[in-house]
């Protein structure tokens, strides 16, 4: 069993997806091995023979005792009964059947167990043509959490449809554990949480998930179902496999299913719309369901509201057209802030336009009248002694050198001849006004 030889697909029938049962992790861990062995063309099932060193060496595990623990699978799967969900003329029903038919164990701690699989599952695991699950087993093999395997199982159904909605009660029945956690933080933080995390880090999808509540208590969950492009399988090759993806209509009939909408209703829907207008109707309600869940509402009854909807023409989706308010609220935010920035950049250059014509008709000043200038850097100096303590320094040599002394020498003749200055600066002055009036516009 080398992981890296063939791609091993896991292939079970959406009813058996959402069976109700409670595994260990190694009773899951050898189930899902072998259902990865049957075959599509397979038309019966076989004798299956696995090697307990190979398993343990296929799932990675440093486990002192996964010997013994495999050992005691088929024991513990022989006494397994499955409640499986079907559909009956219109009726919902359940099957309750066991899930392997007869095992082989050896008598020493190593060798191979073999088992077969229950005859009730033929319907469930082989010749699937239409609703069914298939996923490379590469992708849980790391995981040490059942229910995080479960939850993968049941989100990865939904892949293409990009979201889940669950009851509390309902996901915990499916799980196995509904006298386990009644507390939902508990379930919250030891099983979602933990199966967010396992997601993200081994499998190809992961989930982020909304609460939508009853006054207080939050009684469902939104799980939204995303392509994992930072994970990858290592060494995974092409597909080789015949087995046939579910078509666009088997897709939608596992979502309209999971509303609650009967197969013959849907039979009909299917007679009467087109696939895609289906798809558009159902992405619609999606939608009206994430909106709702913003707010902390509910929608009740999704088959009865999925029925209004196929019936309107004109649908007002409002999370299309919240998103296109924040697209529109993003581009006016985006401009507005480029045009902040250009009119500060204006603002800037004609102030330092003004600065420059200044500094250049001050320096002409002091060309012309010499006088003038040696009496304005002592000015500067004897205001500062502290700051110009250099006897080797001259006033010109500061001047020359030092910023703040050059800077305190032209306000010194500034406030000399305000007047010029005033003038000077009159249309310059303007336009200064007329931009920063503009920024506070804005």
């Amino acid at each position: 069993m080398d992981n890296h030889q063939t791609k091993a697909l896991v292939t079970k029938s959406n009813n058996l997806v959402e069976a109700r049962y409670h595994f260990s992790i190694w009773e899951t861990r050898v189930f899902t091995k072998l259902v990865s062995l049957i075959q599509p063309g397979d038309e019966d099932f076989k004798k299956y023979k696995l090697q307990i060193r190979d398993l343990v060496s296929f799932f990675g595990v440093n486990d002192n005792d996964a010997y013994a623990k495999i050992k005691a699978v088929p024991d513990s799967l022989l006494k397994k009964v499955v409640t499986i969900p079907y559909t009956e003329n219109g009726e919902e029903r359940f099957l309750k059947t066991g899930l392997i038919a007869q095992a082989s164990i050896p008598k020493k701690k190593e060798g191979y167990i073999e088992l077969s699989f229950h005859p009730d599952l033929k319907p469930y695991l082989l010749q699937l043509k239409r609703t069914f699950l298939s996923y490379d087993i590469r992708n849980v093999l790391k995981i040490s959490s059942v229910y995080s395997i479960r939850i993968y199982e049941l989100l990865k159904q939904y892949e293409k449809i990009g979201y889940r909605e669950f009851d509390i009660d309902t996901l915990k029945v499916i799980l196995g554990v509904s006298d386990k956690y009644k507390l939902y933080g508990h379930f919250k933080s030891r099983i979602i949480l933990k199966a967010q995390e396992d997601l993200k880090l081994h499998t190809d999808i992961y989930f982020t998930f909304s609460e939508i509540k009853s006054g207080r208590k939050v009684v469902a969950l939104l799980f939204e179902i995303k392509k994992n492009k930072n994970t990858s399988i290592i060494g995974a090759p092409k597909e080789t496999t015949s087995t046939a993806a579910p078509s666009e209509q088997e897709e939608l009939t596992t979502v309209l299913k999971a509303w609650g909408i009967s197969t013959t209703t849907i039979k009909r829907y299917f007679k009467s719309y087109s696939i895609d207008y289906l798809k558009e109707r159902i992405q619609y309600v999606n939608n009206q369901q994430q909106a709702k869940h913003k707010r902390q509402e509910k929608i009740d009854n999704l088959a009865a509201y999925f029925s209004r909807v196929l019936k309107e023409e004109k649908l007002v989706d409002y999370l299309e057209e919240e998103k296109q308010v924040q697209k529109e609220q993003q581009a006016r935010a985006k401009d507005l802030t480029q045009r902040k920035k250009a009119l500060k950049q204006e603002l800037a250059q004609l102030k330092r336009q003004l600065e420059a014509k200044e500094q250049a008709y001050i320096l002409a000043l002091f060309e012309e009248d010499n006088k003038l200038k040696e009496d304005v850097l002592q000015q500067v100096r004897s205001n500062s002694p502290l700051f110009y303590t250099d006897s080797s320094k001259d006033n010109l040599a500061y001047f020359e050198s030092s910023p703040l002394f050059r800077a305190a020498a032209f306000a010194i003749v500034k406030k000399q001849r305000r007047a010029v200055f005033t003038a000077m600066r009159k249309e310059e002055q303007k336009q200064i006004k007329a931009l920063e009036k503009a920024l506070n516009r804005l």
